[in-house]
């Protein structure tokens, strides 16, 4: 399965994402089912490391950024990827307007809404970029239930 994360400028929340995802799949022995990428809706950071911050916070957790730089998404992703996830609903929208048909508007799901996470925030990622180091970690631990509960669900329908 492959899955992309998407966010504003591919350096905060989407590359947390798809970092914890790679870490978890690592972790589970299930590296070998899963592609994970991130993009961003625009071109701000293309070629960007992920925000220091962001680092910062994911190495506390032993979670690696290694490969991991900005870029924005592109026409082709909606073919190559079989989940599209926006990290808030304001990206779901973007992502839903340039999806070409249906098909590919199915692939667009809300990130925690999708991956089952209860939450005050809406089912949105907040964007911690302009917030304290305290927001990227609670950011980042948001992000870790999530994918926990979507790896518990993939394990129990593959048992």
């Amino acid at each position: 399965m492959k899955i992309l994360f998407v966010c504003t400028g591919n350096i905060c929340r989407s590359p947390t994402a798809e970092a914890v995802a790679r870490n978890k799949a690592k972790l589970l022995g299930l590296s070998d089912k899963f592609v994970f990428d991130s993009a961003g809706t625009e071109d701000y950071h293309l070629n960007d490391r992920p925000d220091p911050r962001s680092i910062e916070t994911a190495s506390k957790y032993g979670v690696s950024f290694d490969g991991i730089k900005a870029r924005q998404i592109n026409e082709k992703d909606f073919e190559k990827f079989d989940l599209i996830i926006a990290m808030d609903k304001s990206h779901q929208s973007h992502l839903l307007k340039i999806a070409q048909n249906q098909m590919q508007k199915n692939k667009v799901k809300l990130f925690l809404e999708f991956f089952k996470e209860k939450n005050s925030w809406n089912d949105e990622i907040i964007d911690p970029y302009y917030k304290t180091l305290d927001s990227f970690d609670e950011v980042f631990k948001l992000i870790s239930s999530a994918v926990d509960n979507f790896f518990n669900k993939f394990s129990s329908t593959t048992n």
